[in-house]
């Protein structure tokens, strides 16, 4: 049966304002409701979706930004790591540096006027990655000399430690009173790779 557009019209004009306003808004209604499933609802999810992906990417950028932030101050820890390895170096001799150092302690003492009795290197004693090398020694002078001989030693480029300093009056002249002074010079050395996997091994193998 078909509905002619007039007879709407008629039917529409005759219905009271109130049935005219509901069926207004029953129309907006619709089209509203329509707007929003088809077009306006995609578009949201899509937007959360792009919103999402954002924020994922803001995370990962910021994490890598700390990452980089990192990586500088590891740089730095490395390059200040190096540096002192270097100095490591400079103060600890290799195995083929140590007759030369032994030779200018002794002759440190020579030039500040001593009189050796004793310079006795003792078997090395192996650590991680250097060795100790240990040397009694037995000098006679008076104190001011002495003291000068230890300053210069700890003056020296290379480690060397001196410890177990006993001093006992020897001889006395004219001028002034002679100890007899012993102590234990021990200076220091890198290990060979070698020497490393020598010390690593277990006895007896």
């Amino acid at each position: 049966m078909e509905v002619k557009l007039d007879t709407v019209t008629d039917l529409f004009v005759k219905l009271s304002i109130i049935k005219k306003v509901l069926i207004l808004v029953g129309i907006l209604a619709l089209i509203s409701g329509c707007y929003t499933y088809f077009l306006f609802m995609p578009k949201q999810r899509e937007i959360s979706l792009v919103e999402a992906k954002l924020n994922q990417l803001e995370a990962d950028l910021a994490k890598k930004q700390a990452y980089a932030n990192k990586l500088a101050e590891y740089k730095e820890e490395v390059a200040n790591l190096k540096e002192d390895f270097a100095m490591a170096l400079i103060q600890l001799p290799g195995q083929k540096e140590i007759p030369s150092l032994l030779s200018d302690i002794s002759r440190l003492g020579k030039e500040t006027g001593l009189e050796f009795l004793l310079f006795k290197p003792k078997p090395e004693v192996p650590k991680d990655f250097y060795s100790e090398i240990p040397v009694d020694v037995e000098v006679l002078g008076s104190y001011h000399k002495v003291a000068t001989f230890f300053d210069k030693i700890g003056n020296l480029s290379r480690i060397v430690n001196v410890t177990n300093v006993s001093m006992n009056p020897s001889k006395s002249s004219s001028k002034e009173v002679l100890l007899s002074t012993t102590c234990l010079a021990t200076t220091f050395r890198f290990l060979e790779e070698r020497e490393k996997n020598d010390t690593t091994k277990p006895k007896g193998k």
